[in-house]
Formats: C-alpha cells, structure tokens, sequence
C-alpha cells in the first residue's frame, strides 16, 4: 500500500472513527475522551488507534471498557459508511503521551522556580577571580 494512501486512511479512519464515538451512550460522562492518534499496518489490516483521557484512572479503565465494548459496532459502521473492500481490525491503544508531557512540564516549572530563588552572582556582589589559576 502506496504511503499517501495509508496517510489519507489513516486520516479518513480517524474521523470516522471519532464520529462513531460521539454517539455511544457515556463515553464522555465522568472524564474526557480524546483521540490522539492512529496507525495503519502496511498490510492496511490492523489500525491502531490512540486515546487520552482526560479524569482519573478509574475513568480511564471504565472508558477502556467502552471502547472495546462498542469496537465491533464502530467497525460496522465504518463497513456501511465508507466505500472500500476491507475496514481493518480496530484496537484502542491508551496514549500516555499528555500524562508525560504533563510531567515534564511540571518539572521543568518546579527547576525554574527553584532558579528563580537562587541569589545571581551580580545580587551578592561576589566577581569571580580574574585570574583562577593556582594560588602560591
């Protein structure tokens, strides 16, 4: 399979996917489902899609749980709704990805604010040695 091909399926699967998930009944009761991502298999029979949630862990199993429950019937609508010979198997795959770069943006705020606290050399009036070569 061509590679802009698998791009645009990618793409075109995506956001019927994310179309078929607005109406299954409480995905977005109690946390916030995003769709990350997807990847198509080369062989075009496997598309993984990726997904964050936005609450706690237990929200996120219980959106797991709806995800896989309802995987037939989003597939079945991707069969009635798109025109191609074969839809490939869907697995809903957790992103962690935003939890990461949530972390890191939390420490690299807490390393700037604990610079900030440091006095700079100018605000001590400490000048370094001119010449910090070996003393006799």
């Amino acid at each position: 399979m061509g590679a802009k091909r698998n791009e645009r399926l990618k793409e075109l699967f995506l956001a019927e996917i994310s179309t078929a998930i607005r109406n299954i009944n409480g995905i977005n009761a109690n946390g916030i489902l995003t769709l990350t991502g997807s990847e198509l298999t080369r062989d075009g029979k496997t598309l993984y899609v990726y997904y964050s949630v936005l609450g706690t862990d237990a929200e996120r199993q219980r959106k797991e749980h709806i995800l896989k429950a309802n995987n037939r019937d989003i597939r079945t609508q991707l069969f009635k709704r798109l025109c191609l010979k074969s839809v490939p198997e869907i697995i809903f795959k957790f992103d962690e990805t935003p939890e990461k770069a949530a972390h890191i943006e939390s420490l690299f705020k807490r390393l700037s604010s604990e610079d900030g606290e440091k006095p700079k050399r100018s605000e001590t009036n400490d000048k370094p040695d001119e010449n910090p070569g070996p003393r006799d």
